[in-house]
Formats: C-alpha cells, sequence, structure tokens
C-alpha cells in the first residue's frame, strides 16, 4: 500500500487515516524510524514489545560499567 504525503512544517509527516487504522496505529504510538538503502521504514512498536528495543539507563550504571570494561582491559 503506497500513498503520496507531503512533508508539513518541522519537517512533519502525517500517517494517512486509512494506513493508520490498517497498521491499528493511535495517538502516542511508537514507531522505530529507520533509513535503509536511502528510504524512510517506518516500523509501529507493539504495545509491550516496547521494551525488546529500548530500556533505560542512568548515568552511574554507564560510569560502573565503563570503569569495569577498563579495568578488565588493563588486567587489573
Amino acid at each position: 500500500m503506497s500513498q503520496i504525503v507531503q512533508i508539513g512544517k518541522r519537517r512533519a509527516i502525517y500517517i494517512p487515516k486509512n494506513i493508520a487504522e490498517k497498521l491499528g496505529l493511535k495517538e502516542g504510538d511508537k514507531v522505530v524510524l529507520d533509513v535503509i538503502n536511502n528510504k524512510i521504514v517506518l516500523t509501529p512498536i507493539k504495545t509491550g514489545a516496547e521494551q525488546e528495543f529500548w530500556g533505560e539507563v542512568d548515568i552511574e550504571e554507564v560510569e560502573k560499567t565503563g570503569e569495569e570494561i577498563t579495568k578488565r582491559a588493563l588486567g587489573d
């Protein structure tokens, strides 16, 4: 299914209603945006599946992990 859409203000692209309905997308849903071979590919994230792709990490955890990797690399 293809449809031509226009890029709006702030480079926004609106998903046409018929396509959104076909995919079961509603306001607030999330999609993964990829650029593959100079094409934009949007993949809907289904409820609950978001956790398969994303996680939250705080800066302390990043620093601690970095220190552990450095120690292992130096043989300490």
